[in-house]
């Protein structure tokens, strides 16, 4: 099974700090507009409002990158396409080659920086996301898992021919 790039970490991170910002923005917004209109609030409502976001920043900047970056790991098959995710509830999917109808990656600009990608697989009814892996290696299993959709795809078709000449051969006699 193989993991997450370990630059992930940091990327997470800046995503994380990206959002605790604008939450604290917000904070602060609000607090000039109840200073300047001079509104009845109580400190104590604005004391709640710094202890959830130091709570943030410790759960989602310090804590959750981590434990995300600890707990996904996917492994790339024969048959098949194995994810398994989740800090405290576990999932694992499982998705076969025959049921995959496209494969894409995603690459945001922080991504960028740190030479990331997502590489996202999508079937009929829904598909996975391997989060945060090296761009050469997301190609790499974008280029491999697009040729065993298509040696699936072949044997597929040979099956099929095969059956369709066996019924006929029977309906001859």
């Amino acid at each position: 099974m193989k993991q997450m790039h370990k630059s992930s970490i940091k990327v997470m991170r800046i995503g994380a700090f990206i959002q605790v910002m604008i939450f604290a923005f917000i904070i602060a917004i609000f607090y000039c507009v109840t200073w300047y209109f001079a509104l009845p609030i109580s400190n104590i409502v604005f004391i709640v409002l710094a202890a959830l976001l130091l709570l943030d920043i410790v759960w989602y900047i310090v804590s959750k990158p981590i434990l995300v970056y600890r707990a996904n790991y996917y492994d790339i098959g024969d048959d098949e396409i194995v994810l398994l995710t989740g800090i405290w509830n576990k999932e694992e999917l499982i998705v076969p080659y025959v049921k995959i109808q496209n494969v894409e990656t995603e690459q945001g600009p922080v991504m960028k920086r740190y030479h990331l990608k997502s590489l996202t697989v999508h079937t009929a009814e829904n598909g996975l996301s391997i989060q945060l892996i090296h761009e050469d290696e997301a190609s790499i299993l974008k280029t491999l898992i697009n040729q065993k959709m298509r040696e699936v795809e072949n044997d597929d078709k040979g099956d099929r021919d095969r059956y369709i000449r066996n019924q006929q051969d029977e309906s001859i006699y």
